[in-house]
């Protein structure tokens, strides 16, 4: 059970260090004005947030396990489910959230 949390973490890794990823939080940031959606402070450093279904319950729900699961994913490059916020906001937004279940 422990090798597969090890395994979403890593998965994770490959999808944040991919193209398309940044492409998503790139054309979140165009968006949203490069400005945060929370506090609404411009120029600061920005963060792109799966919102309103988080990243984990996105790879849970899809079990996605490879850089080509998460390519077949739409629901992961959806712009409509990803806001801009700044680093404060966005570590603000994980107080309270589940953790990846150990399956």
């Amino acid at each position: 059970m422990l090798l597969i949390y090890f395994q979403l973490q890593n998965i994770r890794e490959i999808i944040n260090h991919h193209f398309k990823y940044r492409q998503w939080r790139s054309d979140i940031f165009q968006r949203d004005n490069y400005t945060c959606q929370m506090c609404f402070i411009k120029g600061s450093y920005l963060e792109a947030d799966h919102h309103p279904k988080m990243f984990s319950i996105i790879l849970e729900e899809y079990n996605i396990r490879s850089i080509e699961d998460a390519l077949a994913c739409e629901e992961l490059w959806n712009i409509n489910n990803g806001r801009t916020l700044c680093g404060m906001c966005h570590r603000g937004t994980k107080k309270g959230r589940p953790k990846i279940k150990n399956v």
